[in-house]
């Protein structure tokens, strides 16, 4: 049955019951039909709008993380300053010799060439003798000339200023006392590292002790020149060192 026989319907019904009340006129009627009509479709347009933002959402949110959709997550890590810093080499490591010790005093500073004189002796002097023994001679033979090379506190390599790299070693020789000879210089030999301490004057000139491994160098009327423990003994040889000039690079 279509909207116009049920409208013709409902009007003969109204006008059977017309005692009841005043009949609305069929425009009316019609005009309220078209209304309520209107209504239900704009009802239904926008429930239908409200069920597809709702859909839509669902699925936004069931999508899976993995989605090309998804917002791009940037993965931790250092930033850029940061990746470009750590990716600086470290600083090599510098290796050389240590820096060498140096001494106010000139005569040790490792740059003059001297005499090396008893200090109770004023002619002759000591000496490194062509059978490589330190001695004291009264002439001109053997190297006599000797700089000492600063090699720590108080400690020096003492070595010859003329001809071959020869330097002062402590020796022992059976039950003779310890001499000094000439040899190889090598200023890692704890033999080769003496202990020279300003020690007094002379005449107004300054005095040295000289020593190796707690034995001082002496002078022996019977055996010459050599390294002594002095024990409870005093020290009776000191030594003056008489600048000769620059040292021979």
């Amino acid at each position: 049955m279509g909207p116009e026989q049920q409208l013709d319907e409902a009007l003969r019904a109204l006008a059977t019951h017309g005692r009841q009340g005043r009949v609305p006129k069929a425009v009316d009627i019609r005009g309220r039909g078209d209304t309520r009509r209107r209504r239900r479709q704009a009802a239904s347009a926008t429930l239908g709008a409200v069920l597809v933002g709702l859909l839509g959402a669902g699925a936004v949110l069931a999508r899976p993380s993995g989605n090309s959709d998804a917002l791009p997550v940037t993965p931790a890590g250092p930033t850029a300053a940061s990746s470009s810093a750590s990716a600086s080499p470290e600083p090599a490591a510098t290796s050389g010799p240590s820096p060498s010790w140096s001494s106010n005093d000139p005569v040790l500073s490792g740059r003059r060439q001297v005499t090396v004189v008893r200090a109770a002796q004023w002619s002759g002097g000591l000496s490194l003798l062509a059978d490589g023994r330190l001695s004291e001679v009264d002439s001109d033979e053997g190297r006599q000339l000797f700089v000492f090379t600063p090699l720590g506190p108080d400690t020096y390599l003492v070595r010859a200023a003329e001809g071959d790299d020869v330097c002062w070693e402590a020796r022992a020789s059976g039950s003779q006392p310890l001499r000094v000879v000439g040899a190889v210089c090598s200023p890692e030999e704890p033999r080769q590292q003496f202990t020279v301490i300003r020690d007094g004057e002379r005449d107004g000139k300054p005095t040295y002790a000289v020593s190796n491994q707690s034995a001082y160098l002496q002078y022996s009327t019977t055996q010459g020149v050599i390294l002594e423990e002095l024990g409870d003994a005093p020290l009776t040889t000191r030594f003056r060192l008489v600048d000769n000039g620059a040292a021979p690079r």
